[in-house]
């Protein structure tokens, strides 16, 4: 690509993402807060016009002169289609470019399957899903996949299964998924993806540098560097789930011991509730029912609202080890925000415990001050798989 044109496609996006994100400006709010000259944001707003990507909405107020005519961002002149292959189920959801969700499907697993009929499920409900909106599938710019890590990004999409997630243990998915669906197909893994549904849809949508932090069935973090996606070598970067956090703890499925996913994930949550459970008192026991044996996560969350002294041990102790953990990435990265999702990440005790033992344990008064949330999005992973698509097309990172 010649310098020119380089210059021309950075120019356009740098555009495209000012309208994004402010909405309703006129070409000199353009001009002026690009530091474009005026006659050149004239040519790309013209061209973007032409291809539908932005919108004329009207009129601005009058500051005395002319009043300017006011653009904003077309959300519907493509979409994009995300795909979360969890361990417990799938989900897909057709979105809008602002994100928005025009059809959704979900389909419980038991991990038996193979990934070809996972596959074959993700093509039927993708025709259902044009079919059902009407949208022309010209217009869709790509899947993207978002699934647990770690991802062989040389390989192409080939990664290592974790455990229960289908029968396949080590498997070429990009080759499969391309050879079976009529799109574009873009992977990676379910904390990356997240981080950039907070990038483009959430908290991080005005920030250059933070964290989004998935804590569920394993441990994961997103990392965003200058506004851009960090994976390193090998798009390994971020897996802090296998950080050792205790030297002489018990072996993880990775195969080292004392890995954080040993003592913070949904699984051993379960794990430790059942066993306390065996000799706790029966007034403790009675907030849990009769299935004391088979507890799920989801009925420990609820203990916990009616007050079990367990229920809140047990979260006060992962969600120890998480601050320990998310305090590092704070003394590492240093970013402007820290952003937590997942099941435990979204139990409000567990954030509330991860912002104080992080006060006591990161390094600098500025990373004292770093603030912690929780995100919005229940449905981040598969919301930010099609983000994966929409960052590829729209991001200023993406120049050819």
């Amino acid at each position: 690509m010649k310098a020119f044109d380089v210059v021309k496609e950075l120019n356009m996006k740098r555009v495209v993402e000012f309208v994004r994100k402010n909405d309703s400006v006129s070409r000199v709010e353009i001009s002026e807060g690009l530091n474009i000259p005026q006659p050149t944001v004239t040519r790309i707003v013209e061209e973007l016009l032409k291809g539908n990507i932005l919108k004329e909405v009207g009129l601005g107020q009058s500051t005395g002169g002319r009043r300017r005519v006011l653009l904003t961002f077309n959300e519907k002149c493509y979409y994009a289609v995300g795909v979360e292959l969890g361990r417990s189920s799938v989900k897909m959801a057709l979105t809008d470019l602002n994100g928005k969700f025009l059809s959704f499907r979900m389909k419980g697993t038991s991990g038996r399957e193979t990934i070809f009929q996972i596959v074959r499920y993700v093509k039927n409900s993708l025709e259902e899903m044009l079919k059902e909106t009407g949208i022309d599938r010209s217009l869709v710019l790509g899947i993207g996949v978002g699934l647990p890590g770690p991802l062989n990004e040389i390989e192409g999409g080939y990664f290592i299964s974790p455990p229960n997630f289908y029968s396949e243990k080590m498997i070429t998915l990009r080759s499969i998924l391309d050879e079976t669906l009529d799109f574009p197909v873009m992977i990676d893994n379910d904390a990356n993806v997240a981080a950039l549904t907070e990038k483009w849809f959430g908290k991080g949508k005005h920030l250059k540098n933070f964290i989004y932090v998935l804590a569920d069935v394993g441990i994961g973090s997103g990392i965003i560097v200058n506004g851009n996606l960090y994976r390193g070598l090998n798009g390994e970067a971020g897996e802090i789930g296998h950080s050792t956090v205790d030297l002489f703890g018990e072996k993880c499925s990775c195969g080292n011991y004392g890995c954080l996913e040993t003592l913070v994930s949904i699984p051993k949550i379960e794990e430790a509730v059942q066993k306390k459970l065996k000799i706790a008192p029966e007034k403790e026991r009675n907030i849990y029912g009769e299935s004391i044996d088979s507890i799920t996560f989801h009925e420990i969350v609820s203990a916990l609202k009616n007050h079990s002294a367990i229920a809140q041990q047990t979260f006060e102790e992962a969600a120890q080890y998480l601050g320990v953990a998310i305090s590092n990435l704070i003394n590492f990265f240093a970013p402007e925000m820290v952003i937590l999702g997942g099941g435990i990440g979204f139990v409000p005790y567990v954030l509330e415990v991860v912002k104080s033992t992080v006060a006591t344990r990161v390094l600098s008064i500025g990373g004292k001050r770093i603030p912690i949330v929780s995100s919005e999005f229940r449905d981040g992973v598969v919301l930010g798989a099609a983000a994966l698509v929409i960052n590829d097309t729209f991001a200023l990172s993406s120049l050819s």
